[in-house]
């Protein structure tokens, strides 16, 4: 042991006989090869959702800051905004995505109920007094829904949606220029 401690210059205590012994090579090391491959395999490609969005925008920066000569904040910025403009848009195609999906099935599921009344009619079906009612009732319904919705549309506001009536007399049907009542209901006058 003792042969091992002065061949290693430990005893007795001799530093530069130590640094002697050691092989020490200097050298600058080589970036690795994943990053190479991965930074020249990437196309610039449309992103299809968010997730692809913030994945093409990170790779974008990271790309521009290991390009050196130049200075990389102005670019940032536009790629910054450019991806948030990218991300809505692409959150606003999954909703409407979703919404013409809706849609789809509920026109689908309309299409084949009325399809199904036309057929039975073209065989040759019999229809009894029961079904002649459930068809004028649905088509009420029918026509009742599409009315609610025309209001709700030109009623975008909130307001609650309420009839006219005359201002002369408060009765609903007719307006005050042809009211047949000449005198003029002194409550209305209050409002």
């Amino acid at each position: 042991m003792k042969a091992g401690f002065r061949g290693a210059g430990l005893i007795p205590f001799d530093p530069q006989a130590v640094l002697s012994k050691l092989d020490i090579r200097i050298r600058t090391p080589t970036p690795p090869s994943i990053l190479l491959e991965s930074a020249n395999s990437w196309v610039s490609q449309t992103p299809h959702n968010p997730t692809e969005a913030l994945l093409q925008s990170t790779l974008v920066k990271s790309r521009i800051a290991r390009h050196q000569s130049s200075s990389p904040t102005p670019i940032f910025e536009t790629v910054v905004a450019l991806a948030k403009g990218t991300e809505r848009l692409a959150h606003e195609n999954t909703l409407l995505s979703a919404e013409i999906r809706m849609l789809r099935k509920a026109n689908e599921a309309l299409s084949k109920r009325r399809h199904v009344k036309k057929t039975q009619l073209r065989q040759g079906g019999v229809l009894t007094g029961q079904e002649a009612i459930d068809i004028i009732s649905q088509q009420e319904v029918d026509i009742q829904i599409r009315r609610d919705e025309r209001q709700n549309r030109g009623n975008s506001n909130g307001e609650s949606s309420t009839n006219r009536c005359c201002s002369k007399c408060g009765k609903t049907g007719h307006n005050s220029r042809t009211c047949s009542n000449n005198i003029i209901d002194p409550r209305l006058l209050d409002s």
